[in-house]
């Protein structure tokens, strides 16, 4: 080989060593890697109608809502010229940092433009929130509060993976932009904004809980889905009477565990989507509702998880796999349905199961599994004989009513000729006395 084919060897080295370190360690806003997007499914990830950040930015589908960013940025600049001046100049300050959280490069961005986009989103972001939480703050011919569709379509782009910008950024924004006399925090307005996006939550109380390294508004969505799980799980590992290994294997979907015995029923008490326990052989699911977006919201936050260090919990990724192992039949979801675990908004119940289907595959959950000790005492519980014998009587003679009117009738029969006969035998035996 030559001395030039050797120099450019090296050089080609080099250049995806220094690609390699654009990816920050410090990175918090990730793309969506592609073995993880399932073909046919990965608009999922996709914003519909906002880019926010450099990952969708100059999408032609996008464009018209930035003509709307512009519109909320001419409103805020209505604001002393002084205060424009300090937040552009923050923002400036905060530039390296804020690239830093940007998984893939930004240098194609030059400085004054990713200011811009920096100061037009976060200031577009800050402006809907506060205008969704204090009316009197919109316009009367606002499209954003005017129409329920955009609004909706506009709070599924805001919360995507890939669609984020660094917290810091916005709270410096929000703080240095705060209207006279308000005393509500970007968190509690981010909650207001998010809507039915949460479950089981009651923001002033939950908002003393909220830890401050908070990385972006999607890193806060994830947060408060796994916050009261996280207590839940915490509360019982201190009552726990034995440690819990982590080896177990997948249960049966529903129908499996109805056949062992093992009863399902609708949680009493909401205190977070994913606390489903397991007592006295009844395993207790809270209620959810299913939405065209519930896929969308669910694959994001997984795929975040996917992307923490492994000592931490992925709380969300063990409630998929679980549910993806309790659904495997449109009768799997119907009966979820009928007993009002699952609200389905979405469509037919194979349409419900086909999405759990789709979303456990490949899934890397908690390396401390959050149900373990449900998945062993279940497993056990199924591997019982008389369990097994059960299960094969329902399955193999009790499968139809049809089946359990023919054995009654039956039983019913042989229990008169039962009768009928013992009869006989005291009749004969009185006449013989």
């Amino acid at each position: 080989m030559s001395i030039e084919g050797i120099d450019q060897i090296v050089v080609d080295i080099q250049t995806n060593l220094d690609e390699s370190a654009c990816k920050s360690s410090k990175a918090s806003i990730f793309k969506v890697d592609n073995h993880l997007r399932i073909g046919g499914w990965d608009s999922v990830y996709d914003p519909k109608i906002v880019a926010i950040g450099p990952y969708h930015r100059g999408k032609p589908h996008l464009q018209n809502m930035e003509k709307l960013k512009h519109r909320y940025l001419k409103r805020f600049l209505n604001r002393p010229k002084e205060e424009i001046n300090r937040c552009i100049t923050a923002v400036a300050a905060m530039e390296e940092r804020v690239r830093e959280c940007y998984a893939e490069p930004t240098d194609s961005i030059s400085k004054s433009d990713f200011v811009k986009m920096m100061v037009i989103d976060g200031c577009f972001l800050i402006e809907l929130i506060r205008n969704y939480a204090l009316e009197r703050l919109r316009d009367e011919d606002d499209p954003i509060f005017r129409h329920g569709k955009i609004r909706s379509q506009l709070r599924h782009d805001i919360f995507l993976l890939e669609n984020q910008l660094p917290f810091f950024l916005l709270n410096e924004l929000f703080n240095m932009t705060k209207i006279h006399h308000q005393k509500d925090d970007i968190i509690t307005l981010t909650l207001q904004f998010a809507g039915s996006v949460f479950l089981n939550f009651k923001v002033p109380d939950t908002v003393r809980r909220v830890p401050t390294n908070i990385d972006h508004i999607f890193g806060l969505l994830h947060l408060f889905w796994c916050l009261p799980f996280a207590e839940s799980i915490s509360a019982r590992a201190k009552h726990r009477k034995s440690y819990v290994s982590d080896n177990w294997a997948n249960i049966n979907s529903i129908s499996g565990l109805r056949e062992a015995g093992i009863k399902i029923e609708k949680a009493k008490e909401k205190t977070s989507l994913m606390d489903i326990t397991l007592k006295n052989g009844v395993l207790r699911i809270p209620w959810f509702r299913i939405s065209d977006e519930t896929e969308s919201y669910l694959r994001n936050l997984i795929t975040y998880e996917q992307y923490l260090s492994d000592g931490e919990p992925r709380y969300v990724s063990d409630f998929t796999l679980f549910m993806h192992c309790l659904i495997k039949t449109s009768d799997d979801v119907k009966f979820l349905r009928c007993r009002g675990i699952i609200e389905n908004w979405f469509g037919e119940d194979e349409k419900v199961c086909s999405m759990f289907n789709r979303m456990g595959k490949n899934i890397l959950t908690s390396y401390d599994f959050s149900y373990s000790q449900i998945f062993q005492d279940v497993n056990k519980q199924c591997s019982r004989r008389r369990n097994k014998w059960g299960a094969t009587l329902r399955r193999n003679y009790f499968n139809s009513p049809w089946s359990i009117i023919s054995f009654l009738a039956a039983a019913t029969l042989l229990l008169l000729t039962l009768l009928q006969t013992v009869y006989a035998v005291l009749s004969y035996k009185h006449r013989a006395t």
